[in-house]
């Protein structure tokens, strides 16, 4: 096989891919690569530094990004960068629901609020966005792809103090699996990534605050020997959002070094 037939494989010329939480990252990783693949990215982030910077990654790299601030907590917010993204771009071909939080409470201690908090981001946001998503693909009858961004945490206890995180991630997994049957007459292809540990600025400092209160997890659980990297999960998502994986819907991909099966 050629190269350049190789390279069609991922080829994401001409497409429109929205990527949340794009302002650092695992988002910005992804956001820097669908873009080296010919897409062009919606860099959406509620932090408006982080959305610039990594709006002028991808142009310095000779790349198209437009820089979109938002709210994944707020429908209004979302809705109206829909809105600009279909005023501006005309279509949407890739969603990626990368946005979420992930602080840590003892589960006792967990309060409604908390709990609330991070269903909003986590789990409602990841709906909210699917859905404007969904009625503009539909409306193009092009089809497309929706890569939502999970967690290990969501098939099976990970780490301590997880548990309204781990709760937002499996609801993620449902809506994944519901949509992908829903909507696939509609070409439009739904799938989620669930990243094990992934060494990112977000992650770095949460744990550092987490093992001061305690023991995290297991050490030498990971059979690949190292810690996971942005792009470990950024190269998956291209796999999902390109016509490489144009007969792939509905699915749960772990990557995690083989932690799952250690």
């Amino acid at each position: 096989m050629s190269t350049s037939k190789v390279a069609s494989v991922f080829d994401l010329d001409g497409r429109v891919a929205l990527v949340t939480g794009a302002g650092s990252g695992i988002g910005r990783e992804t956001a820097l690569l669908l873009a080296s693949a010919g897409a062009i990215v919606v860099v959406a982030d509620l932090n408006q530094d982080g959305v610039q910077k990594t709006v002028e990654q991808i142009e310095d790299a000779s790349g198209q990004a437009i820089a979109a601030q938002v709210d994944i907590g707020d429908e209004t917010s979302i809705v109206a960068m829909f809105e600009t993204v279909h005023a501006r771009l005309g279509r949407i071909d890739v969603l990626v629901n990368n946005a979420g939080i992930y602080p840590k409470t003892n589960f006792v201690d967990t309060s409604a609020e908390k709990w609330d908090l991070v269903m909003r981001i986590n789990l409602r946001g990841t709906f909210l966005c699917m859905r404007e998503a969904i009625k503009q693909m539909q409306a193009a009858g092009t089809g497309g792809s929706i890569i939502n961004i999970s967690s290990v945490a969501s098939l099976q206890p990970v780490i301590f103090d997880n548990g309204d995180y781990g709760a937002s991630k499996a609801g993620v997994n449902n809506l994944t699996k519901i949509a992908a049957f829903e909507f696939a007459a509609d070409r439009i292809r739904v799938n989620a990534v669930l990243p094990g540990g992934v060494m990112t600025e977000g992650a770095v400092a949460s744990a550092r605050d987490h093992q001061a209160r305690g023991p995290i997890m297991q050490p030498g659980r990971i059979p690949l020997g190292r810690i996971g990297v942005a792009a470990d999960i950024a190269n998956t998502v291209l796999f999902f959002a390109s016509p490489a994986s144009d007969y792939v819907t509905g699915q749960l991909l772990v990557v995690d070094g083989g932690f799952q099966v250690s």
